[in-house]
């Protein structure tokens, strides 16, 4: 059962017992009016701040996220990288230069590897980042040379990425949604779905 079925239950069986108790255990009518009322305020109350917080906490974690990926496209300069890539998108006989941009490529998967922890971990979700950053995810880890040069030879470096494609591609999946470079999409590489087991065997 998940952590939040369990709340919501034991919330409501809360709830229950304090408006049961209100109702029968006190002789006196007023008591028990002003009892119930006092217990569904504070419910209530609760619950406007508990919506505050999620909106709050969504707001937050977008803006930190937009404003880490402005400081991390501008101090290591992935925009030529990008550039490149987006021109291959649009034109397949365009020949991007890997070896060219392959320590920038690196470096945004290391960074990758990051966010693909919180999200694993329910910190960060797909709906916070999927406007934000899926295109440019895409556009890298389905592109042909980037495969055969990184991720293919060095899966075992890229758990998160690959755990993070899977999960995001089956997320555009649900909405029909089509991903850059879909034609050469990461999971039609070969080894993917071994990859996909064993990560998916770890995660707890």
């Amino acid at each position: 059962m998940k952590k939040t079925s369990l709340i919501t239950i034991l919330s409501t069986i809360l709830i229950i017992a304090a408006l049961v108790s209100s109702l029968w255990l006190d002789d006196n009518i007023g008591s028990r009016v002003v009892n119930i009322v006092t217990v569904i305020t504070a419910i209530i109350g609760a619950i406007a701040l508990f919506i505050q917080f999620k909106k709050d906490k969504q707001i937050n974690t977008a803006s930190f996220l937009v404003e880490y990926s402005k400081s991390f496209y501008n101090d290591y300069d992935l925009f030529d990288v990008f550039a490149e890539l987006d021109k291959h998108n649009s034109n397949p006989s365009y020949q991007f230069d890997f070896k060219k941009f392959q320590s920038k490529i690196v470096v945004y998967l290391e960074w990758i590897e990051s966010l693909a922890a919180l999200v694993e971990r329910n910190t960060i979700d797909l709906y916070t980042i999927d406007n934000i950053m899926s295109y440019r995810f895409f556009l890298i880890v389905n592109n042909k040379q980037v495969q055969d040069g990184e991720l293919l030879p060095n899966a075992k470096y890229y758990r998160g990425t690959y755990y993070l494609y899977d999960k995001w591609y089956n997320y555009e999946q649900q909405r029909g949604l089509e991903m850059p470079l879909a034609s050469s999409g990461l999971h039609l590489t070969e080894g993917y779905q071994e990859i996909i087991q064993g990560i998916k065997s770890k995660i707890k």
